[in-house]
């Protein structure tokens, strides 16, 4: 059922208004029985909804369809998630998705999930686009995707600082120091 719903979000977003880079995109969801484990919604339903949001993002400017035309993927190398209250079956809620910061290389994207103007959880992801092995700088997908690099959130704030040194200090403990 998640796969379903992430597809009829990209499909969607194909029919909503197009934004650019500094613009938060919103995307309306309700909690189904195929997101919740006793009576509350998931973990995996909410990663997936975090997910649907950057998807919807990346359709509403154009990055989809650029990067299809220029065989670039976008993985993610880490994100971080908070939970705050529970989301129980049926309710409704919303997913805000913006991007945070942009460097040479990475793409930072902010999310949250609100209902009834609480929120529910929040995420910060960071990803960058490849084509195979090569890393595609992110002034070439800025001037690709027509953004004007002005509304490029270029500033550097002390989130995306505890992002990184908490990123390396993670691959420090569980890769580097992993005796098998």
């Amino acid at each position: 059922m998640r796969w379903v719903k992430l597809l009829l979000i990209i499909a969607k977003a194909r029919f909503r208004p197009k934004v650019n880079g500094s613009e938060t995109t919103r995307v309306n969801f309700r909690v189904w029985v195929t997101d919740i484990d006793v009576s509350v919604m998931n973990h995996a339903a909410i990663m997936t909804v975090f997910e649907m949001g950057r998807a919807d993002f990346m359709v509403r400017t154009n990055f989809f369809k650029v990067a299809t035309k220029n065989k670039w993927f976008f993985p993610n190398q880490a994100i971080h998630v908070q939970f705050y209250r529970p989301l129980k079956m049926f309710q409704k809620a919303e997913v805000y998705t913006r991007m945070s910061f942009v460097d040479d290389t990475w793409f930072y994207f902010e999310q949250k999930i609100m209902r009834k103007g609480k929120p529910v959880a929040a995420c910060l992801a960071n990803g960058l686009a490849k084509r195979g092995r090569e890393t595609i700088a992110t002034s070439k997908i800025i001037e690709a995707l027509e953004i004007d690099s002005s509304k490029v959130p270029r500033k550097k704030h002390e989130l995306i600082n505890l992002f990184n040194v908490s990123n390396g200090e993670m691959t420090s403990k569980i890769i580097e120091n992993w005796d098998l």
